[in-house]
């Protein structure tokens, strides 16, 4: 006895559908999830083409594309809600509440190409998980605040300053990434190297970058 042929296409709609949420859930890079998606769509079209009925796979293409704007949106709005906004007081109080913190820590700076300075904060309980704290383009110098925490933090001679400055001067704002496993222990530093992360074009003027930078 075989199944009817409109059963194939219906598992495979919802296996799609259910894999879009488990992805969107599990905290996968965007590449990463992107790739995935893909990878399986292609996967099951191609049985879709070669086993089921000649409507399976338009119709499962518009099941996977409506599960994917539904997902993205969803993503959109959780990533959101894990954004506030602050001033440069309120940044320099976080950075401060994140280092006098117990461990482990973990705090990451990085300048958008907007202008605007992304910090994210894993701390203690007192403090939502992964929020993420925008200071806005304003009259401070993103880059030197950055550079503040790399003073502030893993002290005022680290080979890590130089080395951001270096990507800033060939046009790339690198993510700054700081983390101790306890108050005990030093803190550590690096560079996260994204090619998108470029030096905005509109900044405030600073004594310090606009020569660095080329700027007049």
């Amino acid at each position: 006895m075989t199944a009817p042929d409109w059963v194939q296409p219906v598992l495979t709609g919802t296996f799609l559908v259910l894999a879009y949420r488990v992805v969107r859930t599990s905290g996968a890079g965007l590449r990463s999830a992107v790739a995935f998606m893909v990878v399986l769509n292609v996967g099951l079209l191609w049985t879709m083409w070669d086993d089921g009925p000649p409507w399976a796979v338009p119709a499962v293409i518009a099941v996977s594309l409506v599960a994917a704007v539904v997902n993205t949106v969803a993503a959109a709005r959780t990533a959101l809600e894990r954004v506030e906004r602050v001033d440069t007081a309120r940044f320099r109080d976080l950075v401060e509440h994140v280092a006098g913190s117990d461990g482990p820590q973990v705090l990451g700076v990085c300048v958008t190409y907007t202008g605007a300075l992304v910090l994210t904060a894993f701390g203690s309980d007192a403090r939502p998980e992964g929020r993420q704290f925008h200071l806005p383009p304003g009259p401070d110098c993103p880059f030197c605040l950055v550079e503040d925490q790399i003073r502030g933090l893993l002290g005022a001679v680290d080979p890590l300053l130089g080395e951001y400055r270096r990507h800033l001067r060939a046009g790339s704002s690198r993510h700054l990434l700081v983390r101790r496993s306890s108050t005990e222990q030093p803190w550590t530093g690096r560079l996260r190297d994204r090619a998108y992360y470029r030096v905005p074009r509109r900044r405030p003027s600073c004594p310090v970058h606009d020569p660095l930078l080329g700027t007049p």
